[in-house]
């Protein structure tokens, strides 16, 4: 069976036989789009095995803040140690040529998905990103270290979310994927 070609149930199954993980312990958050998961990781194998088995085979702890490069151009991650802003002072945003892996290891913030946004701008080919105001209320979870998120290109997201009124510091990688086509 194609993993490209799955239905919903055939990809939760998917998903769930952790046959992606290269080791990695860590699931995928409830809201992943686990068909589209499913369907990138069989068009573009390598890069998530590459990218799956450095997370599972690195201390995250132990990086620095910066930028680790697996292929350039196609795979990188970003490493992140910041303080969690109000969902106010965050903007929604949404990527075209690169899937978003995020997983924050440490710290107290929550991630958000919303439909309805209004635009802050046009998109940025460059930085891969155009911003957005949320017109809806936002739908939030918790980020913590047994789950980590999926951003395709559909997923309008808003990451970085303080969870309370004093939050402390986070760190956290944002896996850069190449979308597959």
């Amino acid at each position: 069976m194609e993993k490209q070609n799955l239905n919903e149930e055939e990809a939760r199954k998917w998903v769930e036989s952790r046959q992606w993980d290269n080791g990695w312990t860590v699931m995928p958050d409830s809201t992943v789009n686990n068909v589209e998961f499913a369907a990138q990781y069989a068009k573009n194998k390598e890069l998530w095995d590459k990218l799956l088995n450095f997370i599972a085979n690195t201390d995250l702890k132990s990086l620095e803040p910066g930028k680790v490069v697996l292929v350039p151009g196609r795979l990188w991650i970003n490493v992140m140690a910041y303080t969690p802003k109000s969902a106010d002072e965050t903007a929604a945003e949404v990527h075209r040529k690169y899937i978003d892996l995020q997983y924050t290891f440490e710290g107290n913030e929550l991630m958000g998905l919303v439909n309805k946004v209004t635009p802050t701008g046009d998109y940025d080919a460059v930085k891969d990103v155009q911003k957005f105001t949320p017109a809806e209320p936002v739908s939030y979870v918790p980020a913590a270290p047994d789950r980590f998120f999926l951003y395709f290109p559909s997923d309008i997201h808003q990451p970085s979310v303080a969870s309370c009124e004093q939050p402390g510091m986070s760190r956290k990688i944002v896996g850069k994927i190449e979308v597959a086509q």
